[in-house]
């Protein structure tokens, strides 16, 4: 994964998606569990977002949920449930309106949403890229003009070697 540049960025995060990954939570944990984990989650998010030049919106699924709510803010985190429907619907609408898709990544790891973000030309992560960002050096993920330690040299392969590839990956495919 990687910001583009300097820019800030919001990472539009599936909730519970984001939290099934880290093994936060499974389907089957009661409610109570669900509300503390939650909690717990949206504060590591927090914390590993301090400093950085991101900001977080994360989308949590509400189809059992009483009555609407409106988008509130943890610690930093913006934070809305997805009153009477799934999150994916909620992500989905809010990548097609974006205005600045490019400064958007949505995080999850259902081919869904990841759909939508991609259609939508937003950044795209895997939770466990986000994770990765998330507990790493930030300057690691920042853009292409950021300075990197030069790769190790890769020796070049042999004739012999070339010939044996061309050989293996040349041959065609056998029909059955």
């Amino acid at each position: 994964m990687r910001l583009r540049g300097n820019q800030k960025v919001t990472f539009l995060i599936d909730g519970y998606n984001l939290m099934h990954a880290l093994g936060l939570v499974s389907r089957t944990s009661p409610a109570p569990h669900f509300e503390r984990a939650r909690t717990r989650f949206l504060d590591w998010l927090a914390d590993g977002a301090k400093g950085r030049a991101a900001s977080l919106r994360v989308v949590f699924d509400a189809q059992q949920a009483p009555s609407p709510s409106l988008e509130t803010v943890h610690r930093g985190v913006r934070v809305r449930f997805a009153f009477k429907r799934t999150a994916d619907d909620v992500i989905e609408e809010l990548v097609a309106v974006e205005q600045k898709p490019h400064a958007v990544t949505v995080v999850s790891n259902d081919a869904r949403v990841r759909e939508a973000g991609r259609r939508a030309e937003c950044g795209v992560a895997t939770c466990e890229e986000f994770t990765d960002w998330l507990l790493g050096d930030d300057s690691e993920y920042q853009g292409a003009d950021t300075p990197r330690p030069p790769e190790p040299d890769k020796p070049e392969p042999t004739a012999e070697e070339t010939d044996e590839l061309l050989r293996v990956f040349s041959k065609p495919k056998r029909s059955s």
